[in-house]
């Protein structure tokens, strides 16, 4: 959420913005509008209670009663209007990000070298099938299409990836925390879910309940510190987060509908970062470094994409995304992002922080660790001409063994 006063200053800015975001700008001029009646009624409001209080004449204060019982019930209609007309404006990109669309998207950075085979490659279903580690077909029995089962050195292969992300988070700092796996709705909005459409939101709702299965555990994290008040000298807080997360994929029909890389259901580790507000580009950085450093110690060739704004989203100020090797795509695919989303989930959320004996908003930020779509790009880069394949070095400890041999 932005500040209202900063809209107020600044309508071109935040209009250009949201266009170069690919939003609609149609409610702008009506916010600005409600929150100029708002504001008029906030001092009608104030001046009538003043009125009644000074007031001794009956007559005049059953007058003075009526006015303000209408005007309460006009500013709770306007109010709520202004409340949800804000929620729709995004955060703007930053200003070194490019305006454009996806298509304009930058590689910033590619690393490694992309593995050769003198055999015929396989993909990660063939490859799962072989070594009995995924179980789609059981999967889609069970519950449907979009939901699988890891098995043998599949699973081995999950847990030892969030291990070794948590033991790796722990040495630089961050608290690890496993979260609930559902959230009220106000941590959905406040981390700008839903921003745009219900089919953007991607979010499974249980009925009967003011509660959404997350998509992400940065909704939780977040969550935990709405409406507090953080002291700054704590600044900055930093979570690894491991939960379950659901997606609808609603609007992807047709898209990668082989295997696990598009799916409902997936366990992911997600870093969180809560920090002063001069602080949070330096920390951008340094996320993106953390996940380029675990790509590099798994020894996965991949590339780093700065976002343009129009891939941005609603929270995002700024976005990058790390894409591995995928040798039988024969491109690179997203496997994480971080994003710095400045003061506008903190103010939805209402998080703010003591800073120097002034209370502001901090900034916040998130990244991806490991989500499903590893166990992709090791069985892929890692595959050995029987279909079996090799466990990268960092993980070999946790998995137990060097090699997820195929089922005999």
């Amino acid at each position: 959420m932005l500040d209202i006063k900063f809209i107020r200053e600044n309508l071109k800015v935040v209009k250009d913005s949201a266009i170069a975001k690919g939003f609609d700008i149609s409610f702008l001029d009506d916010l600005v509008a409600c929150d100029e009646e708002r504001r008029s009624l906030i001092a009608q409001i104030d001046k009538l209670n003043s009125e009644k209080k000074n007031n001794t004449d009956r007559e005049k204060g059953k007058e003075i009663k009526d006015s303000l019982k209408e005007k309460e019930e006009r500013f709770r209609e306007v109010l709520d209007k202004f409340e949800k007309l804000m929620l729709r404006v995004p955060n703007p990109s930053a200003l070194d990000v490019k305006i454009g669309t996806e298509a304009d998207n930058e590689i910033v950075k590619t690393w490694g070298t992309i593995p050769a085979f003198d055999f015929k490659i396989r993909d990660h279903v063939e490859i799962g099938e072989l070594t009995d580690s995924i179980d789609i077909e059981r999967g889609t029995k069970v519950a449907q299409s979009g939901f699988y089962y890891l098995k043998n050195g599949g699973a081995l292969l999950e847990l030892a990836l969030v291990n070794y992300a948590m033991k790796k988070l722990v040495s630089k700092g961050f608290v690890p925390v496993i979260t609930p796996n559902v959230a009220k709705e106000k941590s959905v909005v406040g981390c700008g879910y839903q921003a745009r459409s219900d089919k953007e939101r991607q979010i499974y709702h249980i009925e009967g309940e003011d509660l959404d299965l997350i998509g992400t555990a940065e909704i939780t994290l977040m969550g935990m510190h709405s409406d507090e008040v953080l002291n700054g000298s704590e600044l900055p807080i930093k979570y690894a987060g491991f939960s379950y997360c659901y997606r609808t994929e609603a609007g992807s029909y047709g898209k990668d509908v082989r295997g696990i890389l598009r799916v409902h259901e997936f366990r992911k580790t997600e870093m969180v970062v809560i920090c002063k507000p001069k602080e949070s580009d330096i920390w951008h950085e340094k996320l993106r470094e953390i996940e380029e450093e675990i790509w590099q110690e798994l020894e996965i060739p991949y590339q780093v994409i700065k976002m343009a704004s129009g891939d941005l989203g609603s929270a995002a100020a700024r976005k990058y995304d790390i894409e591995a090797w995928m040798p039988s795509q024969n491109k690179y695919r997203e496997v994480t992002s971080t994003s710095v989303t400045t003061d506008f989930q903190t103010r939805r959320l209402n998080i703010r922080a003591k800073i120097n004996n002034e209370t502001v908003y901090p900034h916040a930020l998130n990244g991806t660790v490991f989500s499903g779509r590893p166990i992709i790009a090791i069985m892929e880069n890692y595959q050995r001409e029987d279909g079996s394949f090799e466990v990268p070095a960092v993980l070999r400890d946790f998995v137990g063994k060097d090699i997820i041999e195929i089922k005999k």
